[in-house]
């Protein structure tokens, strides 16, 4: 809720004259921190202050956290230092705000009690879940790339398409797509050409609706599992090198694949997604954990359906 509110007075206020010219402004004065403020330390959690607001302390650590919240885009229009102060300015406004609310009692309103309440379950947990879940050792890594190996694999694709009324690609020659029917008829005249020795590259060059690939033969790419559409990424990766697929609809139009090389990507190469693979499943066990070893209670008159479901969250208990 505070992240959206900065972003809204950032961008009432400040956006324009960024986008503008900000780097070439300068700001309205030039704040001189005096030594106290050079030195001066929140008493509470021993941290630098950076400026007050009728007296009430804002920390650095306060303050980047509050500019680290906005999206990366407004972060880097406010990097330089006439920027940071922009948003200060803007950040000041937010504070007057609060302490408003303050002398108002907005904070012991019932509903924002329990906004607030739930702001902190959401940073303490994922705070919580970061410092218990550890990067995994070399050793797991290497593991679960091992039992893995086949979704780690690569294959070389080309592929003629072709057009149909409602798919997602034109015909390349600018008129009126044909019926889905029409369109798998005339694939399957192409595939049985393909089938007597046709060159697909030749043919993709020729027909073939996808005009950046039909210029280099329909070849593709090479893809890995999780990129193709789930419609025709099972019968992909059953295919042999080499092989040349049957007509198969999609969201975008009529295929017909062929199959190239498959290769193997290195541990080097896909170990990020490894690490966090292990590290989400990690996660997921943990919290699976303190699940089982918690003792929940449940209103059932709020919650009727709660004695029909397990300790795992998401999950029904299986029937007895």
């Amino acid at each position: 809720m505070k992240k959206d509110l900065i972003i809204a007075l950032i961008a009432a206020a400040a956006i324009a004259a960024l986008c503008a010219g900000l780097a070439a402004m300068r700001p309205p004065f030039v704040p001189t921190p005096s030594t106290p403020f050079a030195t001066a330390l929140s008493p509470s959690l021993n941290e630098p202050v950076v400026m007050r607001v009728n007296g009430t302390a804002v920390t650095q650590t306060e303050f980047e956290e509050a500019f680290r919240q906005m999206p990366e885009e407004m972060q880097r229009q406010f990097a330089s230092p006439v920027g940071r102060q922009a948003f200060a300015e803007q950040y000041v406004r937010l504070k007057l705000l609060e302490q408003e609310g303050d002398r108002a009692g907005v904070p012991v309103q019932p509903k924002v009690k329990a906004q607030l309440t739930a702001d902190r379950t959401n940073v303490v947990a994922s705070t919580a879940l970061q410092q218990i879940v550890k990067p995994p050792t070399n050793e797991a890594v290497q593991s679960f790339y091992n039992q893995h190996r086949n979704q780690f694999e690569t294959v070389e694709l080309s592929h003629i398409v072709l057009a149909y009324q409602g798919g997602q690609i034109a015909p390349r020659d600018g008129q009126p797509a044909p019926t889905e029917q029409v369109a798998a008829q005339r694939a399957m005249v192409v595939y049985q050409r393909l089938k007597q020795g046709a060159d697909f590259a030749k043919v993709a060059a020729a027909i073939s609706d996808d005009p950046a690939s039909a210029e280099n033969g329909g070849r593709l790419g090479p893809f890995s599992k999780g990129m193709l559409p789930q419609e025709i990424e099972a019968q992909v990766f059953r295919m042999a090198p080499g092989q040349i697929s049957g007509p198969m609809p999609s969201r975008f139009g009529i295929h017909i694949f062929k199959v190239g090389d498959r290769v193997l990507q290195p541990l080097d190469r896909v170990r990020p997604f490894v690490i966090r693979q292990l590290q989400q499943q990690n996660a997921f066990d943990r919290v699976e954990l303190l699940r089982k070893q918690a003792k929940v209670d449940f209103d059932p008159k709020y919650f009727p359906e709660a004695k029909t479901w397990g300790q795992t969250p998401g999950k029904p208990a299986p029937p007895s």
